[in-house]
């Protein structure tokens, strides 16, 4: 048996009544397959995420890269580049 809040409960009735939906099942079901494919998303950007971060952590093992003070000073001048181009 599951339990819904009354939040939950006006919210299906909102799709309900939008004329979009035949019943609470049919938005339950859609929510729930929205609800997967973010999941998915999420593991999808996570696993490239690490990849990224070894790939990263790699070039640096091999002397690659440029320290965290430099990499900042770099992007704070383009950030200041770009706003001082778009002043008006």
């Amino acid at each position: 048996m599951l339990t819904l809040t009354p939040e939950q409960e006006n919210l299906i009735q909102t799709h309900l009544a939008t004329g979009r939906y035949a019943n609470a099942e049919e938005v339950l079901a859609i929510a729930l397959q929205l609800f997967t494919h973010l999941d998915q998303e999420h593991q999808t950007w996570l696993h490239e995420t690490q990849q990224k971060i070894k790939a990263g952590i790699a070039e640096l093992d091999r002397g690659e890269g440029i320290d965290g003070p430099t990499a900042m000073n770099h992007y704070l001048q383009k950030f200041q580049a770009a706003r001082s181009d778009s002043a008006p």
